[in-house]
């Protein structure tokens, strides 16, 4: 047995958040899709965590895809809390339409979302949200189609930060092969 820890694996992402009233930002290994109708993705909190009492007060956050050169500071925000350390000036903030949770400039894909339910566990609150807007810098498009080499995001396995591989396969696609007519 090599340990529970292998099994989580995601995108590290950033979550931005209004915490009495200031920028507040928080890495996160606990995020995903959840649906495409309507758009739905959650991310996971410790209860214990500042950013929570914001998100809850505001009802909305952002989710930010730092790039593997943002390494260090995607790391930073999520070892300092809110509550000692003003973690405001870190990045570059910038608000979407809704001006509800800020995001982060230097990150390559933000997503402004609402809350659509918290689920309550033991140690965590899983917060769903309805996305609301989403920006992907312009130099990471390919004819107006994200691309994932150029966005290049960071993965969060076994507590390390991973880069982004090669394309092996196209979902949805590949396994027809297999699909007997």
């Amino acid at each position: 047995m090599i340990g529970k820890q292998l099994f989580l694996t995601s995108p590290a992402v950033i979550a931005g958040a209004l915490v009495d009233g200031r920028e507040n930002y928080l890495t996160l290994g606990g995020c995903g899709g959840l649906s495409l109708t309507p758009p739905l993705l959650y991310i996971t909190l410790n209860k214990s965590h500042y950013t929570n009492s914001g998100i809850k007060e505001n009802g909305y956050f952002s989710v930010n895809l730092p790039s593997t050169d943002m390494t260090v500071k995607t790391d930073y925000v999520g070892l300092v809390s809110g509550r000692d350390t003003d973690k405001s000036a870190v990045f570059t903030s910038f608000y979407g339409d809704i001006k509800k949770a800020p995001m982060i400039e230097e990150c390559t894909v933000n997503i402004l979302c609402k809350i659509y339910k918290t689920i309550d566990l033991p140690h965590n609150e899983v917060f769903i949200g309805e996305v609301e807007e989403t920006y992907v810098n312009a130099d990471c498009l390919d004819s107006k189609v994200p691309d994932m080499k150029k966005i290049n995001p960071m993965i969060l396995a076994a507590g390390k930060y991973w880069g982004l591989g090669d394309i092996v396969g196209v979902a949805f696609k590949d396994g027809r092969a297999l699909i007997k007519n």
